[in-house]
């Protein structure tokens, strides 16, 4: 059924859908307030269930109604006809941290701090008024324009002294929910403090502390602890792990005991000095019961160095591939690809009975003077000389005409030859056991070289008894240190890697961040140029939007005014997308510090240009609003053709043209008059920069 008018609220738009009714964009039209509507149809006599909802959406305007605070969405009214019950409550345009978390989107830990500190602002206000919230959750948590936090939808919420929560009823989302709360037991305050914890886990990592189905999700949440957000993640500073473990206590006594203790907790963890990292790294304790979705160990490669003692490295988390979701702001906008675990070095292999040996056998010395037969072992000891099994052919005696060499002195003995490798088709023999090193440390040890007994041949297994030969120290085999990326110049191949796209970049010495737009199909350039150079996607943000459009001659005229990705202008839409056929386009830019003027081209897949901006100045680091309806502006309709639309905003020191453009032109036009434009902008040394968006609309 659509809604055109629900009491005295004029519908104009759909703002969403959720277990807990439709989000409408309406209009009261008494008192001239736009409001988000939440509508619920009135059950029918007799439907128990639907009763229960209707009670349920009653407490949800009753808890809501109560609060009033900043980072709380408001609620204005509530009202019910024989069709339909409502609550009328403040309309936030930013969207919801969950759209941000799916498009993987990775957030400074400053930034982590900030929403954390207003989230439980918000809870520790609505606690001391007797209300529990009950289903904390980034698709509950809402950003307005300037990125304030406003928790909605109490529609589970538990307000104290009532009797509509009912013990063994089990209420909320299974991946947010306390121990206590998964086994259906009444819950306090300290079950939205478990919530928090999750969320705060969850923005470190951008993973979830516990995964599956709700009897998997149960089993994790009551018997295991989740690993700690540093293991995962190398940008989580380490003193964040004892935080999330108090709030996430099995029991609601062991965690912080309101949320204000919470976020002063995390307010300290910011600047706690660095602790230095242990020389081990325990693995998570987890239920042989459970399912394992933390990934598997990566197999060592074998190394050719020895190690002196194994050691046990972290496990390595499976995160999801790099991938580019496509088509605009179709449900995500931006389709983040970074995965949050950096993979460290592997250890040193144990060597195992099925492995191959290596073996090393030393350069032929001098005939004046045999060399000694090495052996495996630490140079401050001398160990007996191991013999061998093995047999090969003597070498020739020398002549007998030549004296017995004599045994070589300390002072004396030249140098050991350098190794040469063997295959271990040419170099057969093994170590005996009296020389092999302890099991917990693997080296490669050369074999015994056979040497004749003085005066004449004789086998290679009998070492000579009237010359004690000394030990040679252990042959070492050095490695190369390993390259350490250059993300500067990684993330500059990686943006001009498309070659039809528009990528910004920006690094440092240990992280990169790419945001844009391309040609949908190219995001593999992204993956392949950044995988040359050695990046770890733990140490990299992506942010890119893909389009299917006639948009590639657009990308080269505007490649080189690009915007970094930490610059404005920036470019913000307001409500749900995709837009729909007969919904108003309407988004926020945020100006540069020095302003100027903003021109808006919206590129179409018809192959024309629009001018929904031809030319106006605003100050620095001011926020303009675009789209609204005002008097003598209907706003900007989506209608047909349906697709992925670019709107390109340019902010200039100056005009930069000198006529105004058609409201419509052909895309070849404007983008001829555009690169003369931008080309005398920058021969005046006038600053220009733009910004790129990929708009998706959809007929339903």
């Amino acid at each position: 059924m659509t809604v055109q008018q629900v009491g005295k609220y004029e519908i104009r738009g759909r703002l969403g859908a959720g277990a807990m009714g439709t989000v409408m964009d309406a209009f009261d039209v008494v008192i001239e307030r736009r409001a988000a509507l939440k509508v619920i149809p009135r059950p029918a006599t007799g439907d128990v269930e639907g009763e229960e909802s209707l009670a349920r959406f009653k407490r949800e305007a009753q808890a809501a109604g109560r609060l009033n605070h900043p980072n709380i969405v408001a609620v204005y009214d509530y009202g019910e006809d024989h069709e339909n019950a409502w609550i009328a409550m403040e309309l936030v345009e930013g969207g919801t941290l969950k759209q941000m978390l799916d498009r993987r989107e990775r957030f400074p830990v400053t930034e982590i701090v900030r929403l954390m500190d207003q989230i439980l602002a918000g809870l520790d206000y609505s606690h001391k008024r007797g209300v529990v919230h009950r289903d904390i959750k980034p698709a509950n948590i809402m950003l307005t324009a300037d990125g304030t936090v406003k928790i909605a939808d109490f529609g589970i919420a538990r307000i104290e002294n009532s009797s509509m929560t009912q013990v063994g009823t089990v209420m909320g989302t299974p991946s947010y929910m306390a121990p206590e709360q998964l086994r259906g037991e009444p819950v306090d305050a300290r079950a939205d403090i478990w919530a928090s914890g999750v969320l705060l886990y969850q923005l470190l990592t951008g993973e979830k502390p516990f995964e599956g189905g709700f009897s998997a999700v149960q089993h994790k949440a009551i018997h295991t602890e989740p690993t700690p957000p540093s293991t995962l993640s190398v940008t989580s500073p380490r003193a964040f792990d004892a935080v999330v473990s108090q709030a996430m206590a099995k029991r609601p006594e062991d965690r912080f005991a309101t949320a204000a203790a919470f976020a002063e907790a995390i307010r300290a963890a910011l600047t706690a000095p660095a602790a230095a990292a242990p020389a081990q790294v325990p693995l998570p304790m987890v239920d042989s019961d459970a399912t394992v979705v933390s990934g598997t160990m990566r197999p060592a490669p074998a190394a050719p160095a020895p190690a002196p003692s194994p050691s046990v490295s972290a496990p390595a988390k499976s995160g999801p591939p790099v991938m580019l979701i496509g088509g605009g702001v179709a449900a995500a906008l931006v389709a983040g690809a970074a995965a949050f675990l950096l993979l460290g070095r592997d250890p040193a292999p144990q060597p195992t009975p099925s492995s191959t040996t290596v073996a090393l056998t030393p350069v032929s010395p001098p005939a004046a003077s045999p060399p000694a037969a090495p052996v495996a072992a630490p140079p401050a000891v001398d160990p007996p000389r191991p013999t061998s099994t093995a047999t090969t052919s003597p070498p020739p005696s020398p002549p007998a005409s030549s004296p017995a060499p004599a045994p070589p002195s300390q002072a004396t003995a030249p140098p050991p030859a350098p190794p040469l490798l063997v295959p271990p088709a040419q170099t057969p023999a093994v170590p005996s056991a009296a020389a092999a090193p302890p099991a917990s440390t693997p080296v490669l040890t050369p074999p015994p070289t056979p040497f004749p007994a003085a005066g004449g041949s004789g086998n290679a297994a009998t070492a000579s008894t009237e010359a004690p030969i000394p030990p040679a120290p252990p042959q070492q085999i050095a490695l190369a240190p390993r390259a350490v990326p250059d993300f500067r110049a990684a993330a500059q191949a990686a943006a001009a890697a498309p070659a039809c796209g528009l990528i910004a970049y920006s690094a440092s010495d240990d992280a990169l961040s790419l945001e844009g737009v391309l040609r949908r199909g190219q995001d593999d350039t992204l993956r392949r140029a950044l995988a040359a150079r050695d990046i770890p996607l733990a140490a990299t943000r992506l942010a890119v939007q893909g389009f299917d459009g006639p948009y590639c001659p657009a990308t080269d005229v505007l490649r080189p005014y690009l915007a970094s990705p930490d610059l404005a202008p920036q470019v913000r839409p307001v409500g749900n997308l995709p837009l729909i056929n007969g919904q108003l386009l309407r988004f926020d830019v945020t100006m540069p510090e020095w302003g100027g003027n903003l021109y808006v081209a919206y590129f179409m897949k018809s192959g024309e240009v629009a001018h929904l901006v031809p030319s106006a100045p605003h100050p620095g680091n001011s926020t303009v609003r675009l789209g609204e309806p005002r008097a003598g502006f209907p706003g900007w309709e989506v209608s047909e053709p349906f697709g992925t639309d670019l709107l390109v905003a340019i902010v200039s020191e100056g005009p930069l043209f000198a006529v105004a453009r058609p409201v419509v032109e052909k895309q070849e036009a404007y983008l001829a008059a555009l690169a003369d434009a931008l080309r005398d902008a920058r021969q005046q040394n006038r600053r220009v920069q733009i910004r790129p968006f990929v708009i998706e609309t959809a007929a339903r």
